[in-house]
């Protein structure tokens, strides 16, 4: 029985899909709950595992295609002793049978004077078509040198010449062929060296104002896509000053913790801060969960921290920790990704004093923190006006200021 595999929704907000790449090819046998394919949604890329076990017969969707939420993408049989028997088996394509043609006789035609063309005679070996007549036009052995590592396997006719033409290139300069994704023959032939180093391809650049280029990595798309959403929402914002001379007196754990915890608390009593605008409709949830942004390098997590009026002060940073090591690691869930409502982004432990952050899609707020000086960090808030208004907005912050500045209760967080 045929399955048919379709695009999932992954988090609570996604629309649609994009098709990163398939784990299994088709032919292959699948287990239930074996990765098949990984998606990219609105906030991650994540492997999508089988929902039913049986052979994948057919690809609906290709790499790099997006797709509707709901949308097929693939075919998976389900009987699976009968479909057993055919993996690796080729499929025999039977072809319309032509009616005869009417046999002509062959007439040869001799031009004296014109020979006919040299045929270039392709090396063996695993490469694409116009990679196979090249290496054949520059005398390479294609399979001896793919046996030996030297060219890899497939081949395209961008490895055919960074092979041939390295031998006119330093080291140094063969990397900075690379940064730049270079064509090394094209620069061989306007260099005009037999040897061309690091400072003749420097200059070369320069001279020619020649880019990196670079593709968003997954991660980096998915935020650029959200950020893009971002700009409509209709947000304004508020900038207020608190006192956290209790918080720095603590030392056992750190002061996003703290915040995220306070917030937390402090959400309970403001069910607009818990609310995100959506289809038409407002959401309500019963729980504070504050997404937290984390830098990995040049690229940006937003993992949520669930419940936090219901832990520890200590849970909430084991939570923090665990995520920034699954961010470090790309092992993010769909679970640590979805649910939150309102956000945080602690640029303050890297010294800086202010700055508005970009509200993401689907919260009703972010707060940027700052840094503390002489006790006193500025934090920014930025709000959704569909869910919160200006009266609301500063109720909650002022909550947040007396929260801080109440010694009782931040001796109670443990």
């Amino acid at each position: 029985m045929e399955y048919k595999v379709v695009m999932p929704q992954l988090t609570d907000t996604m629309e649609e899909g994009k098709i990163v790449r398939w784990l299994k090819k088709e032919g292959d046998y699948v287990k239930k709950d074996e990765p098949l394919v990984e998606i990219e949604s609105d906030k991650a890329v994540m492997e999508v595992p089988s929902m039913r076990e049986g052979v994948l017969v057919k690809i609906l969707a290709e790499e790099g295609e997006e797709l509707p939420v709901g949308q097929p993408i693939a075919v998976i049989e389900t009987e699976v002793e009968k479909a057993k028997e055919e993996v690796g088996k080729p499929v025999e394509v039977k072809k319309e049978e032509k009616p005869p043609e009417k046999r002509k006789e062959k007439v040869e035609i001799k031009v004296e004077g014109i020979k006919p063309p040299e045929k270039i005679k392709l090396p063996e070996g695993s490469a694409s078509p116009s990679a196979r007549k090249l290496a054949g036009e520059l005398g390479l052995n294609l399979k001896e040198l793919q046996g030996k590592g030297e060219i890899p396997t497939p081949a395209h006719e961008k490895d055919i010449k960074e092979y041939f033409y390295k031998k006119f290139f330093t080291k140094s300069a063969l990397d900075i062929l690379k940064e730049y994704n270079l064509d090394p023959e094209d620069v061989y032939k306007e260099i005009g060296k037999k040897k061309i180093d690091k400072t003749d391809l420097e200059r070369y650049i320069k001279t020619k104002n020649i880019p990196i280029t670079q593709k968003p990595s997954d991660i980096q798309s998915v935020l650029i896509k959200n950020l893009s959403k971002s700009t409509q929402i209709p947000v304004y914002y508020i900038t207020h000053q608190f006192d956290i001379s209790l918080i720095l007196k603590q030392e056992k754990y750190t002061i996003t913790a703290y915040i995220i915890k306070i917030f937390g608390d402090v959400m309970q009593d403001h069910p607009k801060i818990r609310t995100v605008y959506r289809n038409g409709m407002f959401y309500t949830y019963p729980s504070s969960n504050i997404s937290v942004a984390i830098s990995v390098g040049e690229e940006l997590f937003n993992p949520t921290i669930k419940n936090v009026e219901t832990k520890s002060l200590k849970q909430v940073y084991e939570d923090l920790q665990n995520l920034r090591e699954k961010s470090k690691e790309k092992k993010l869930t769909v679970e640590d990704i979805q649910g939150a409502t309102f956000s945080i982004s602690n640029l303050g432990m890297f010294g800086i004093k202010q700055f508005f952050p970009v509200i993401p899609p689907f919260h009703s707020g972010i707060a940027g923190i700052g840094v503390a000086v002489d006790g006193i960090i500025s934090v920014s808030f930025t709000f959704d006006h569909r869910v919160v208004n200006g009266v609301q907005a500063a109720q909650f912050v002022i909550e947040l200021e007396k929260r801080m500045k109440d010694q009782k209760y931040i001796k109670s967080l443990k």
